[in-house]
């Protein structure tokens, strides 16, 4: 195994997760997580900040009721029930801009 630091300083986990039709739980890829995640990534394209900030697809992130969600590291910090106008928010807050 091999250990070493990310090569980018800020990630952000957006959840994509779909749930089978029918699942009595709701699930962020039903909620628009797909696409908030892909216009962030675009945002940090067009910056031209694709080698410091990472914006991944992930698996549940729990708290489902309240999604979309999102995990930002390194410092953790946990964002629920996103929205596509707290997009430049978030953008703003991974960039430090």
């Amino acid at each position: 195994m091999l250990k070493f630091g990310a090569p980018f300083g800020t990630t952000l986990f957006v959840c994509t997760h779909q749930r089978p039709e029918g699942h009595p739980k709701p699930c962020c890829g039903q909620r628009g997580g797909p696409q908030l995640r892909e216009e962030l990534r675009q945002m940090v394209r067009d910056e031209g900040l694709d080698g410091q900030v990472k914006v991944f697809a992930s698996g549940c992130l729990g708290m489902c009721e309240r999604g979309p969600a999102a995990l930002r590291f390194p410092d953790g910090q946990y964002m629920l029930g996103i929205q596509t106008e707290d997009l430049p928010a978030i953008f703003e807050e991974l960039t430090g801009e």
